[in-house]
């Protein structure tokens, strides 16, 4: 712990022993941390039906994280202008045309913006499994 977090009144009572917050603080973090095993293994056994394929909700997480990789990788292949190397301009060409490139990330916004609205349905609606 800091030594700058608070400074110590000799002199003065505070009702409350700091051992005694210290223990109902860690008593509140070793709960926590049991709740959020719990919901870790349920997230692992509560499946649901994703493009007509049963998935966990861990799973369709995953699947969640990849879709936004996937378009922070799609950014790249955005056509950047010259750049110059030893005083020569060099044109990078794309890989993909401008209308293929965005219609990719609007079909991928789009999957990924219907998945999100899935997990958050299937996370309201679980139950916590003991």
């Amino acid at each position: 712990m800091s030594r700058q977090t608070f400074n110590v009144l000799d002199n003065k009572d505070f009702g409350v022993e700091f051992s005694q917050v210290t223990k109902e603080i860690q008593d509140l973090l070793h709960e926590i941390r049991t709740n959020k095993v719990k919901i870790a293994i349920n997230k692992n056994k509560t499946s649901t039906t994703v493009e007509g394929k049963t998935m966990t909700i861990q799973e369709l997480i995953i699947l969640i994280g990849d879709l936004r990789s996937e378009l922070d990788q799609l950014a790249y292949l955005r056509p950047k202008g010259p750049v110059y190397l030893g005083g020569q301009a060099v044109i990078y060409i794309p890989q993909k045309r401008r209308d293929e490139t965005a219609r990719i990330i609007s079909d991928i916004e789009e999957r990924k913006a219907d998945l999100d609205k899935l997990l958050q349905a299937k996370n309201w609606s679980a139950e916590l499994l003991e």
